[in-house]
């Protein structure tokens, strides 16, 4: 546990309590204006709260060499994460779209093997995590975009979506630092891995406060404005 600063535990923390907090938000957000495409949104954002969990846990055993398991595992549940909000955003934006009054329910015999398959990735093919992190980049890419055309995302929680792209810029120079100048992995080097990951608290933050500035903007139109 003391391998991480109490200020990095607690920037660690908020991370995970602002991404419970989006979750629950975007749910309300999707009763709220009746579009329940959101509702799949926000389980979709269950895998990357495991991913954190994954995270927190590993760091809690002072990033022990016998649980480095625990990264693959963070690894693959990002891309797995990173599947299903695209999946989702694609619902939204299907939902929303003028050739659409009521989205489709998604396959379950579609989505359901696409979890279990990237999660057996790493067992069956020697994948290294940093592999999966990079990989996980494109699926995010794509939920951006279909998030974006939907065109009903509060613009502040867009952002905050957007700016993760910043978390993840500023992680790989920061990585390759902590190998060159340090010869230990980022996660090993308190100050570079607290001022990293603050980027993403700060993402989070922008999500929830987003999502909770449309469910007010969304609670003050009539009815038949919803």
């Amino acid at each position: 546990m003391h391998a991480l600063s109490i200020p990095t535990w607690v920037i660690h923390i908020s991370s995970v309590v602002e991404w419970v907090a989006a979750i629950w938000l975007i749910w309300t957000y999707g009763d709220v204006s009746r579009n329940h495409a959101w509702w799949g949104l926000s389980i979709a954002m269950l895998p990357a709260l495991v991913s954190a969990m994954c995270a927190c846990t590993w760091h809690f055993f002072d990033n022990a060499a016998s649980l480095e398991w625990l990264v693959t595992l963070q690894a693959s549940m990002t891309v797995v994460g990173n599947c299903t909000q695209m999946a989702a955003a694609w619902w939204i934006w299907r939902s929303t779209s003028a050739t659409t009054t009521e989205p489709k329910p998604l396959s379950l015999n579609v989505l359901l093997p696409l979890p279990v398959l990237l999660l057996l990735l790493p067992s069956v093919f020697p994948i290294a995590k940093e592999t999966l992190f990079a990989a996980s980049l494109f699926p995010y890419l794509g939920f951006l975009w279909f998030l974006t055309r939907s065109k009903q995302t509060p613009r502040l929680a867009l952002i905050g979506f957007y700016a993760l792209l910043v978390f993840v810029a500023v992680t790989i120079p920061a990585g390759i630092y902590a190998k060159t100048a340090y010869g230990a992995n980022l996660a090993d080097v308190d100050w570079l891995h607290g001022g990293a990951e603050s980027l993403l608290t700060l993402s989070n933050i922008l999500v929830v406060l987003g999502f909770r500035q449309g469910l007010i903007d969304r609670r003050s139109l009539p009815a038949s404005q919803i």
